[in-house]
């Protein structure tokens, strides 16, 4: 799989102040990696969404893709 991603996914912060990090978007790709990709990026953005509930002031952005090795 490869991710790409804006620091607005990284960067979103919760009501703490708190950013949504590196950490949490891998633990978001490995939960969810078994989902196609577009599962898999709705899956990511709806957990920034959910840890910064309020109006983002930066984009999200994310392209997924993932292979299969050759058999």
């Amino acid at each position: 799989m490869l991710a790409l991603y804006t620091d607005g996914i990284t960067e979103a912060r919760n009501e703490r102040g708190e950013e949504f990090g590196e950490p949490y978007l891998i633990a978001s790709l490995r939960q969810h990696c078994q989902l196609p990709c577009q599962g898999l990026l709705s899956a990511i953005v709806d957990g920034v969404r959910r840890f910064s509930p309020h109006e983002q002031r930066d984009d999200i952005t994310a392209i997924v893709a993932k292979f299969r090795p050759a058999t």
